[in-house]
């Protein structure tokens, strides 16, 4: 099974290769298309600290603009696990200018859910998680990047004394810098940690009781590898939880 895994992954990615070969030798420059979309193969999918997905896998996003400098986009993005056990489906509207990033996420992971509702958003009952992204990168010069997301609404919260609930606006905060940065390959560090703004505990721990903690550092190598004269993105890199106090390796592949 295995074999027959590692076989189909290099036949995608070659096919993929020779028709954006292909592709870029017959069609004249222009300008760019507002509709686009991508797709990623991971051997897991880890967000903010947290294993998503343990196992392979798929991982799209399309995405509009709006302008003809692509600051302004609309976009849906999608994961599905290779076992089948993982599905996620993601609606976002995001601004982009030079640094900035500022992004409204719809969040929707129906894994173990039994009954999910795409259009449920009562207060109560919804599974959907409203997540503020903003993040700015600095110069060349000075590379650093800082990220600060914060869940506003959806299935993020505490039991008050009274049996009713209230959010717990969990955060994640992040700072990232590339060690290694040059024609070849780019080596960024990043560290991240978790807190609620209301509340005793928060999204990103699995203690009741713990409102702070060191959630998501680590290391990603990123560099083209060349097949069929097509230039692949591969990534690679480790995570650990420091809080959680686990880790886990991640190798990927963005395909187009």
């Amino acid at each position: 099974m295995k074999n027959l895994l590692l076989s189909s992954m290099i036949a995608i990615i070659g096919l993929t290769g020779y028709a954006q070969q292909t592709a870029s030798q017959n069609i004249p420059d222009k300008e760019p298309s507002r509709l686009n979309f991508n797709v990623t193969l991971a051997t897991s999918h880890l967000w903010r600290g947290l294993i998503i997905n343990p196992s392979m896998t798929v991982m799209g996003d399309i995405h509009y603009t709006f302008d003809k400098k692509q600051n302004f986009s609309v976009g849906v993005w999608g994961g599905n696990g290779f076992d089948g056990k993982y599905t996620e489906v993601d609606y976002y509207v995001q601004y982009k200018h030079k640094g900035l990033t500022i992004g409204l996420w719809d969040l929707f992971n129906t894994t173990n859910v039994e009954r999910p509702e795409v259009f449920n958003y009562d207060k109560n009952t919804t599974t959907h998680l409203i997540d503020l992204r903003t993040s700015y990168r600095f110069s060349q010069e000075f590379p650093l990047r800082i990220e600060a997301d914060i869940i506003l609404y959806g299935n993020d919260k505490e039991l008050k004394s009274d049996s009713d609930y209230k959010s717990r606006y969990s955060t994640y905060f992040e700072l990232g810098y590339p060690l290694i940065k040059n024609e070849e390959i780019t080596l960024d560090a990043y560290v991240g940690a978790g807190f609620s703004l209301d509340g005793r505990s928060n999204l990103y721990l699995t203690d009741p009781n713990s409102n702070f903690g060191i959630v998501n550092t680590g290391l990603k190598a990123s560099k083209n590898i060349s097949i069929l004269q097509y230039k692949l993105p591969v990534f690679a890199g480790i995570m650990w939880n420091p809080a959680e106090k686990y880790t886990r390796i991640q190798v990927g592949v963005s395909l187009f």
